[in-house]
């Protein structure tokens, strides 16, 4: 578990402050401290928990979020099923536990490792959730004494989350490019005739064009690529 750790340290770096971030537009969004601290906490879900206090912030319904925030973190279960079939020995509580504490990140270092140790995941993927904990709880603080130009600027983190997220495999495929941007467009479009629910539809419409149109050896070559960079 130590080495997991060690090898997730990294990952604090950047999560503490987007924890900040989400803080402040979770507090804005009409969350009380507690509450934000506590989504942090059991939902643990990234730019899905940006997604969710956004909607939140555009009074969105309870059921347009939970079923928004469930297609944009749907990938959460192909990196589980990646991390238990890598695993060499676990069983039903370590795996739930390790459900609960994946994301993006933490998967990719551990799908890079050699080691194969669930203790080492949940080493791992555990330092990652306790510095996004941290973060929120941070912010939650801080915001009384920041001022106003700060706290505002922290609206634009979700973009810049998902901007960081897609712009490696735009880069390397122009299909992607066009399935991103198709997506885009459906998701404008659609909000002014299903409102919240256009994130739900685009999504859905997308990764439907997007098996048409972007051929598998787009998606090898972007994992041969990660996968040849080291590991820090």
């Amino acid at each position: 578990m130590i080495y997991g750790i060690k090898k997730g340290i990294p990952i604090t770096f950047g999560y503490v402050p987007m924890g900040i971030g989400y803080a402040a537009l979770a507090i804005k969004a009409g969350l009380n401290p507690i509450e934000t601290v506590s989504m942090s906490f059991f939902v643990f879900a990234g730019a899905g928990q940006f997604m969710a206090v956004s909607m939140l912030a555009g009074g969105a319904s309870l059921i347009a979020i939970v079923l928004t925030s469930f297609v944009v973190n749907f990938r959460y279960f192909i990196m589980n099923f990646v991390v238990y079939n890598k695993v060499e020995e676990s069983n039903l509580p370590l795996n739930i536990l390790s459900a609960h504490l994946v994301v993006d990140e933490s998967f990719a270092i551990f799908s890079l490792l050699e080691e194969s140790s669930i203790w080492i995941y949940i080493g791992l993927a555990g330092i990652a959730f306790l510095s996004w904990v941290f973060g929120a709880a941070i912010g939650v603080v801080l915001l009384d004494f920041l001022p106003v130009i700060v706290t505002n600027s922290f609206n634009i983190a979700l973009y810049a989350l998902f901007v960081a997220i897609l712009v490696p495999s735009v880069k390397r495929s122009s299909r992607i490019c066009i399935m991103v941007v198709i997506t885009g467009i459906l998701n404008y479009v659609l909000q002014f005739f299903i409102a919240n629910w256009s994130v739900i539809a685009a999504t859905l419409i997308g990764a439907a064009i997007g098996m048409y149109i972007v051929p598998d050896d787009d998606l090898s070559a972007d994992n041969q690529e990660i996968s040849s960079e080291e590991v820090i």
